[in-house]
């Protein structure tokens, strides 16, 4: 027999539980702001006592309060929790990021809110917090992710290519106004289609005008919710998570977790079972490159099916919007300034008329237009595509950060949307998008410039994938500016101002640059 509690228990119980919980929220307020050791770093009041301040930051859109403004008023270093700094130097990267002195920092805790948790798998590369673990996962795969392995996949992003220029033509003849950003996203995402899984016309995205599965939804939603979450109070998270399943977005965040991990595996499963019959099945994939070494030395080096099922979710979800968020910024900075614009055109008719560019325009030839890169490196730089920072463990003994001395296991990180606009770093012009700072005072100052970039990270931590993002932006921005117009409708874009720095709004009516002309040859012919 169970005996429950009486109704006068349960109520004594609360009103002696209230008064004990206030006096505990009120002592550890009291002791961060007033005894712990980082005390005597300057920060905004809340985000001294309690980590709710950055966390509503992250979670509601709210990154522009921790911007360089925020350093403009408190200085380099500036408390943001009652635990992490936010530190704004770009002489401080190589100390956080490194290595320095042949140490690399530990990632924080906020990574814990992007482990997909698969079973009997490695910890995907961007939420592995521990060094050596990664550097093991890293030297099994990194070959395929190298600049060279890397090149090899151009003819998948020119059938995208293809496809993207189709649907210009289209908005052409109708003359229907449509938001860029949409299009530069399933772009991205479909470059993964094909590059990943083999799937020719990749996810169908652009091709069927479709949101494939929902995951421009989906990952719209669920970095807000991941990387809050790391900052909410320990013993709360999981009933703050359950408060979320009453409103629609969370409940689709929640279940687009679930949905992204289960269509990784049935991919990955599908294709492994083709691959152990002995069927015909896409070479030279991403995927089926990472199942080969299943297959062929799995055992010899402990990488299995649900490793690759990992790589695949992680893909999934790193792969796709920071790219779009960068070309989402190239396209709307230069229809804002179309002088700039006009100079980059120049330079691409040029290229074209000299016989330097071709179609289908090969990457290598893309990247040598000075002025493309340019564009390029700074529309990245004022508009990165994380809008707050990756933070970092100090190591157990502190360490030096620009002078200034950080006790040993606080946290760090160095927001790009801060350090970017650091005037000792990029000039004092470097509130406004000039792509001409990488080109005006030379090579030495335009490298040291690119050392205080973050948007791929540092380190040996940096983004593996990065120079697949550099292919998708420097072979379909000439092909499709050569020969589109976009008149801009709109005075501003939307920015979301949280962990991603996504962008909508980039209305746009496309006309035919070059009226008349024939559609040029995008994809070379045996690659059809």
């Amino acid at each position: 027999m169970i005996l429950l509690p009486s109704t006068a228990t349960v109520l004594l119980a609360t009103k002696v539980a209230i008064p004990v919980y206030l006096v505990y929220l009120l002592g550890y307020a009291i002791y961060h702001r007033y005894f712990h050791r980082l005390r005597h770093f300057p920060g905004p009041f809340w985000a001294s006592i309690t980590p709710l301040w950055y966390w509503q930051v992250v979670r509601y859109g709210k990154a522009d309060q921790v911007h360089y403004p925020l350093h403009e008023k408190y200085g380099d270093i500036v408390r943001i929790t009652p635990n992490l700094l936010a530190v704004c130097n770009a002489q401080a990267i190589d100390t956080i990021y490194g290595p320095k002195n042949g140490k690399v920092w530990r990632k924080g805790n906020f990574y814990d809110g992007f482990d997909p948790h698969i079973a009997n798998a490695r910890t995907d590369g961007f939420s592995e917090r521990n060094d050596a673990k990664n550097a093991e996962r890293r030297r099994l795969i990194s070959s395929l992710y190298t600049q060279g392995s890397v090149l090899q996949y151009e003819p998948c992003v020119d059938r995208l290519i293809e496809l993207f220029y189709q649907r210009m033509e289209t908005f052409c003849k109708s003359q229907e106004p449509t938001d860029m950003s949409v299009w530069l996203k399933r772009y991205t995402f479909d470059v993964v289609g094909e590059i990943y899984y083999g799937r020719r016309g990749g996810f169908g995205m652009i091709r069927d005008d479709i949101d494939y599965n929902d995951w421009c939804l989906l990952m719209d939603l669920m970095p807000n919710y991941g990387a809050s979450t790391t900052y909410f109070p320990y013993g709360l998270r999981t009933l703050y998570l359950m408060t979320q399943l009453f409103h629609s977005q969370g409940r689709k965040a929640v279940k687009g977790l679930l949905d992204v991990t289960k269509q990784a595996a049935d991919a990955i499963n599908d294709q492994w079972k083709v691959m152990t019959e002995g069927k015909e099945y896409p070479k030279n994939t991403m995927l089926t490159n990472m199942l080969e070494i299943v297959r062929d030395r799995g055992e010899k080096v402990s990488w299995t099916i649900a490793d690759v099922q990992n790589e695949a979710w992680a893909v999934i979800w790193a792969g796709s919007d920071t790219t779009a968020i960068a070309l989402s910024s190239i396209f709307y900075h230069l229809h804002k300034n179309p002088e700039k614009l006009k100079v980059l055109l120049q330079e691409i008719d040029g290229a074209f008329e000299e016989g330097r560019l071709s179609y289908p325009i090969r990457f290598s030839d893309a990247r040598k237009l000075p002025y493309l890169h340019a564009v390029v490196m700074e529309s990245m730089r004022v508009h990165p595509s994380l809008g707050t920072g990756l933070p970092r463990e100090v190591p157990r003994e502190g360490a030096d950060i620009c002078g200034t001395w950080v006790p040993g296991g606080v946290e760090v990180a160095m927001n790009s949307c801060s350090v970017h606009f650091d005037r000792r770093a990029f000039g004092a012009d470097a509130d406004h998008w000039i792509p001409e700072r990488w080109l005006r005072d030379g090579e030495e100052v335009a490298a040291k410039m690119e050392r205080s970039m973050l948007q791929f990270g540092h380190g040996p931590r940096i983004c593996i994938g990065r120079h697949i993002t550099n292919i998708e932006m420097y072979k379909l921005l000439p092909t499709i500016l050569r020969d589109f117009k976009f008149d801009l409708l709109v005075e501003k874009w939307n920015v979301w101002e949280g962990w991603f720095h996504n962008t909508s709004n980039v209305m746009c009516k496309v006309s035919r640059r070059r009226p008349g002309e024939p559609k040029p040859e995008l994809v070379l012919e045996h690659m059809k």
